[in-house]
């Protein structure tokens, strides 16, 4: 993990990557890591993964979920945490779709 200024702008780091997690019922489920991110305003490391497999519905869209990256007492990557409030969503959801929007600027054909 980088070390990060609290003053810093918004840091994204859009490199995938894949994660193991588990799901309520203890199930290894595979993630693609979409997106990751610093906000300074909510001082906080953001992470927007995607179900690695998923398949994506008529509108072409796959599930996305975020997750607060809670570094553990040495500053590593330690817990994935909920997103909880409406603030922080409409955040998310506007870096989600700028950043994609410039990715993603092309058609998928199946």
């Amino acid at each position: 993990m980088t070390e990060h200024n609290q003053d810093a702008e918004l840091q994204i780091n859009n490199e995938e990557e894949m994660l193991t997690l588990y799901d309520e019922e203890g199930n290894e489920v595979l993630y693609r890591k979409v997106l990751e991110f610093y906000h300074p305003e909510f001082k906080k490391e953001y992470v927007i993964l995607a179900e690695e497999g998923a398949e994506s519905d008529d509108d072409d869209l796959i599930e996305l979920v975020p997750m607060i990256n809670e570094p553990d007492e040495n500053g590593e990557g330690g817990k994935f945490l909920p997103v909880e409030t409406d603030e922080e969503w409409s955040m998310i959801e506007e870096i989600v779709n700028t950043e994609m929007d410039d990715d993603h600027d092309h058609d998928h054909e199946h």
